[in-house]
């Protein structure tokens, strides 16, 4: 009996550090018994400085380090190159990406038709390293850079934060572990730790994917690449605005058209309906004035 109790307390001790901690939003339960000398059996330091020693933690958490910062870099390019050597360009920037050990991202190419000349984008992500490499790849060759940007994101307080989570996750995995292998856990109590324990793995999980994302983010710099062909010098003539005049005509009138072919469609049986009901209501007067 009082090995049980001991499990009992032992285990609520443990559940309500976890909570303390951040690893999870619940509110604690109201009845959860939590004594000084069974904390302190369990390696975990008294409830009043475990949250003095979780603010302090926080509080170090939110202080990004000094000479080291999580940036997310993306770069924004604009390239233009002749109608017939577009998808070699494409082909040479994806073909110089590979050959860094760059992330490919997204890729697609239209080809030309009446209504607008081909166009492509690439989205990579490539290594600190490697940015000059595939930055001077894009500015060589047959294509010409008509506009570039970049902007930069801070990460460090997302980053920090996620391992410090994943720090005392680990630390709370590794104490739920020790639990259930203890040969005194009765068999309630086991079954309580391997809840809390699949719980606690499955954060640990979630936070190791974000950490993944972020390091991919940070690692790795970003380039979204638009690409377009140049136009040619009658396109580039004053009379493009009477072209582009012209082609928006067409295109108003044939939405018009295509409106009001809809609207015949959808009247059309209305328009039979009441031709039906006007009709027998016409029969019933005629009928009704002949027996007058």
């Amino acid at each position: 009996m009082g090995r049980s109790r001991h499990s009992h307390a032992l285990l609520a001790a443990l559940i309500w550090v976890a909570w303390v901690a951040g690893c999870s939003e619940r509110p604690v339960p109201a009845g959860a018994p939590v004594s000084r000398a069974v904390v302190a059996q369990a390696g975990m330091a008294p409830p009043g400085r475990a949250m003095t020693a979780q603010a302090e933690s926080a509080a170090d958490a939110q202080a990004p380090p000094a000479d080291n910062r999580y940036i997310a870099y993306t770069h924004r390019y604009a390239i233009e190159a002749e109608r017939a050597r577009l998808r070699a360009v494409v082909d040479a920037h994806l073909l110089r990406c590979k050959a860094l050990d760059c992330v490919v991202l997204n890729q697609s190419f239209s080809e030309e038709n009446d209504n607008q000349p081909p166009s492509a984008s690439l989205s990579v992500r490539v290594a600190h390293k490697d940015r000059d490499k595939f930055t001077e790849a894009l500015k060589s060759g047959d294509s010409r850079v008509i506009n570039q940007s970049t902007s930069a994101e801070d990460k460090t307080l997302q980053v920090v934060d996620v391992e410090a989570r994943m720090a005392n996750l680990t630390q709370l995995r590794d104490r739920l572990r020790k639990l259930l292998a203890d040969p005194k856990a009765g068999i309630k109590e086991a079954v309580d730790i391997e809840r809390q324990l699949s719980q606690t793995q499955g954060e640990l999980d979630s936070m190791n994917s974000q950490r993944r994302v972020l390091a991919q983010q940070t690692e790795r710099e970003l380039f979204d690449i638009n690409y377009q062909a140049r136009r040619s010098a009658i396109e580039r003539s004053i009379f493009e605005p009477v072209k582009a005049a012209l082609l928006g005509f067409g295109r108003v009138f044939m939405h018009s058209l295509a409106a009001l072919i809809s609207f015949v469609a959808a009247a059309m049986v209305w328009i039979v309906l009441l031709a039906v009901v006007g009709w027998c209501a016409r029969r019933w007067w005629r009928g009704r004035n002949k027996v007058v």
